[in-house]
């Protein structure tokens, strides 16, 4: 009889432990939080990003941002008050063409976040938020748009606002702009007009 009673007693002593031990990582794995193999986590962060490109001792371009993050593989994020300026022109008449957004997400040619900072070249930039070009006294604005490295064009399926000096005009279908040519192509159906006088 007195086996009897203790083999209960370590039987129940041992289920006891087994359901506490059960319920605690029950807790735990409530608790735990769950990751994505997909999200991509900043490997380094920056704060008051600045980043510039000399050639031959001579700024010509700047790209500002309060916070930027570098992301595995092949991503550069910006965020808030993004600007990109870029010197065009020959050296006798030189001017600055200038971008702002509020976002912008860059994507290089890169297997690697090493490969990224040291060689790659750069694919593409996605641009959101409040998207403004300032460029030979001519405002364009829009909501998103996106820049393709290999052909140089910056395009938009957004409404967009061309304005300028006697130039005022909405295109509901977006714009292209060859940057590298400066011919710019507005989508319409447009409203607006006046006339354009390009320096």
């Amino acid at each position: 009889m007195i086996n009897r009673t203790k083999l209960v007693l370590v039987l129940s002593t041992l289920a006891l432990s087994t359901a506490a031990f059960l319920a605690r990582e029950r807790g735990k794995a409530r608790n735990r939080p769950v990751y994505d193999a997909n999200l991509r986590e900043a490997r380094i962060t920056f704060e008051d990003f600045t980043a510039t490109r000399y050639e031959s001792g001579i700024l010509t371009s700047v790209a500002r941002a309060k916070s930027g993050y570098l992301l595995e593989p092949n991503m550069l994020e910006l965020f808030g008050d993004v600007s990109f300026r870029t010197l065009k022109g020959d050296r006798k008449k030189q001017y600055w063409e200038q971008l702002y957004c509020e976002t912008a997400t860059a994507y290089f040619r890169s297997n690697s976040l090493a490969q990224m900072i040291t060689s790659s070249s750069m694919d593409r930039i996605d641009l959101r938020g409040f998207v403004k070009i300032e460029t030979k006294g001519m405002t364009l604005e829009t909501d998103s748009a996106v820049y393709t490295q290999a052909n140089g064009i910056l395009q938009s399926s957004a409404m967009t606002q061309l304005s300028g000096p006697g130039h005022n005009l909405k295109g509901e279908g977006g714009f292209s702009f060859d940057l590298r040519r400066e011919e710019l192509n507005i989508v319409g159906p447009i409203r607006g007009g006046g006339s354009f006088e390009m320096p």
